[in-house]
């Protein structure tokens, strides 16, 4: 057994009604993300070609974690505080593994969406049950190396009463940033660039041109020349990123407070309760906020028939991107008008023998007299 730690926390008027405030968003988050799971189990074959269903079960699952942690604070309400023992050992490790597990999987989504969109390659069914297996494992792995095998006497308990509900005890500071903050950073910050890569390819910004990348911004007049950089994927799942890119952006908004919070505790500088449980309940409305981008945004996966097909870009010819194209080319080669047939190896001659330009590139520009 490990050595001293906080027995119980009784809870003041305030604190109590704050912590019901944080029990009925989880709820909701928890109701919501249960309907949202059967919704789409419900309907897998008709989205089992978008290839990153699997990863965004397993997203919604850690969301359930999270949610399940907090709603477990209602033990705490009826008891009127926080009470030390196996109980609260579990919620704090429910807890820290539904948080790291959403990091995590916020990356797995953002990196296939990446691999898909951007590296035009798909995923194998087999590395991608690898990479399920491969995530839970090292999810449950981070959660059990703390009682395990970093608890001791001299810090007591690893999981125990952490403020009004129960988490990695404050005398694991390191630990806390180590195994959750880290990863939570990290996902934000990796998953932006992903997708802000992804978009600026769709969009026609980032393009591969005779083996090399490009990366060209045109003003607002121009921005039409961007339509010849795209490729039929890239105009089929432009809109598909442009809805794909607010989950990241929507998991920074409700992570980064609840973060400052406690690392404004690490250092010391210890905020008022009422700006923890805000921070906390916000941090819990982001597995409702994940349900509702899903169904006011048409849905995370298009209909079907409009899911593009990850096929080999085509080739790109750089003048094109460059200067757009000509709109119309004369036919100077009709076989049943002689004369312009005369007309055209004359004027060939002539432009040739003033050193201008080939009859390849006569077109509608092309003035007819020389000059």
């Amino acid at each position: 057994m490990a050595g001293p730690a906080f027995s119980e926390t009784v809870y003041t008027t305030f604190e109590r009604h704050a912590v019901i405030a944080l029990v009925a968003v989880s709820f909701l988050s928890l109701v919501a993300l249960l309907y949202l799971l059967v919704t789409i189990i419900t309907y897998s074959k008709k989205y089992a070609n978008t290839h990153f269903l699997l990863y965004f079960l397993c997203l919604l699952l850690a969301d359930v974690m999270l949610s399940l942690g907090s709603v477990m604070s209602i033990a705490w309400v009826k008891s009127g505080g926080v009470y030390d023992g196996a109980f609260c050992a579990a919620q704090g490790g429910i807890k820290q593994g539904g948080s790291i597990a959403a990091a995590f999987w916020n990356f797995v989504i953002s990196w296939q969406v990446f691999n898909m969109l951007f590296r035009r390659q798909d995923t194998p069914k087999a590395v991608r049950w690898g990479v399920v297996f491969l995530v839970w494992s090292f999810v449950f792995i981070i959660v059990f190396v703390g009682p395990v095998a970093l608890e001791n006497e001299a810090r007591g308990h690893f999981f125990g009463i952490s403020g009004a509900w129960c988490w990695i005890t404050q005398r694991y500071q390191s630990e806390r940033i180590l195994m959750e903050y880290l990863f939570e950073l990290l996902s934000v910050f990796a998953s932006s660039v992903l997708y802000t890569a992804t978009l600026l390819r769709a969009r026609g910004n980032v393009l591969r041109v005779e083996g090399r990348w490009k990366l060209r911004f045109l003003p607002a007049k121009e921005s039409w020349k961007l339509e010849f950089a795209r490729d039929f994927t890239d105009s089929a799942s432009l809109r598909l990123v442009q809805h794909m890119i607010w989950y990241p952006a929507v998991y920074a908004i409700c992570i980064l407070p609840i973060v400052v919070v406690r690392m404004c505790s690490i250092v010391g500088l210890d905020p008022p309760f009422a700006v923890t449980a805000v921070a906390a309940c916000i941090f819990n409305l982001s597995g409702f906020v994940d349900v509702v981008l899903f169904f006011t945004m048409h849905r995370v996966f298009p209909e079907p028939e409009s899911l593009p097909v990850f096929a080999r870009r085509k080739t790109i010819d750089p003048s094109v991107i460059q200067t757009g194209i000509t709109p119309f080319t004369l036919n100077l080669s009709e076989p049943d008008i002689p004369e312009k047939a005369e007309v055209h190896c004359g004027l060939e001659k002539t432009l040739e023998r003033r050193g201008s330009i080939s009859a390849a590139s006569i077109n509608s520009l092309t003035p007819l007299r020389a000059s």
